[in-house]
């Protein structure tokens, strides 16, 4: 397993940290994507006298290198380690010179979102169902939603279209008419993109929902939407499979890697509110 954090990053340099589960990563190398160019390289050597404190390691798991990317794409950059597939995002993450990824909420915020929503459910105001997810949601950062389901006239199962509840779970987010858009992705590098494009429009809702055709798989840091959510970094990865029968919506600013199986597909959909 993969943890890390993007700590900084501008037109022409990126720092942060970064750990494996085997602790072998001191001198490794870590590439810098912008999409699938890479714009700069790196070695994690530098020492981290508070991630040795926390037990990561010997400390020495910081990285600071050169990268050059334009100043309106820093938002969007990534980083891999060489010979890796999984993706280190900037979420939370400083960016200097470009588009700032957006903050997670506050503990204090989402606590008076859940309180409005109890309010809204026992004043008949929204239903269980919306109720149900959008507690989840923003307690956890991450959402399992099925989409088969039995016909109450003959007891057939059918299966929903995903463009259609997606729709409907982006919208109950909003709280507003939304239109939404998608597109495929078939990386971790695309998926983390896309990913940060959604953070970078300060106008769209902070979730996606997904949607595979194929094998692939979402490990999710729950609660780490929250931006002074207690040892963050220390936050467990939970694995949510990603099939045709079922759609994951999830909060972008939630730490988060991507697998996706060979030929496989992930389709992301956002959404953004009609004017």
């Amino acid at each position: 397993m993969i943890r890390g954090s993007i700590e900084f990053a501008s037109a022409d340099q990126i720092q942060g940290w970064i750990h494996t589960s085997d602790g072998r990563v001191r001198d490794y190398t870590l590439l810098a994507f912008h999409g699938d160019q890479c714009v700069g390289a790196g070695k994690v050597n530098t020492f981290r006298g508070d991630l040795a404190d926390a037990g990561l390691g010997d400390g020495h798991l910081g990285f600071s290198f050169p990268i050059s990317v334009a100043p309106d794409r820093v938002g969007s950059v990534v980083l891999r380690l060489e010979g890796g597939d999984a993706v280190i995002l900037q979420n939370g993450a400083h960016v200097a010179g470009g588009s700032k990824a957006r903050a997670g909420l506050q503990r204090d915020e989402v606590r008076e979102r859940l309180a409005a929503l109890k309010w809204a459910l026992k004043h008949g105001r929204i239903s269980q169902a919306d109720f149900d997810f959008l507690r989840i949601l923003w307690s956890f950062g991450v959402y399992e939603r099925g989409l088969l389901r039995r016909s109450a006239g003959d007891e057939a199962v059918v299966a929903e279209k995903p463009a259609t509840v997606a729709a409907a779970l982006l919208e109950s987010y909003a709280g507003t008419d939304v239109r939404t858009s998608a597109e495929t992705v078939r990386t971790p590098a695309e998926f983390a993109a896309a990913l940060a494009r959604t953070l970078a429009a300060p106008a769209a809702p902070p979730v996606v929902a997904l949607h595979a055709t194929g094998r692939a798989s979402v490990r999710v840091a729950e609660g780490t939407h929250v931006s002074d959510t207690e040892g963050a970094q220390a936050v467990p990865f939970t694995d949510y499979a990603l099939t045709g029968e079922q759609l994951l919506i999830l909060d972008a600013r939630a730490r988060s890697e991507i697998q996706i199986g060979e030929g496989a597909s992930v389709e992301i959909v956002r959404a953004e509110p009609v004017a």
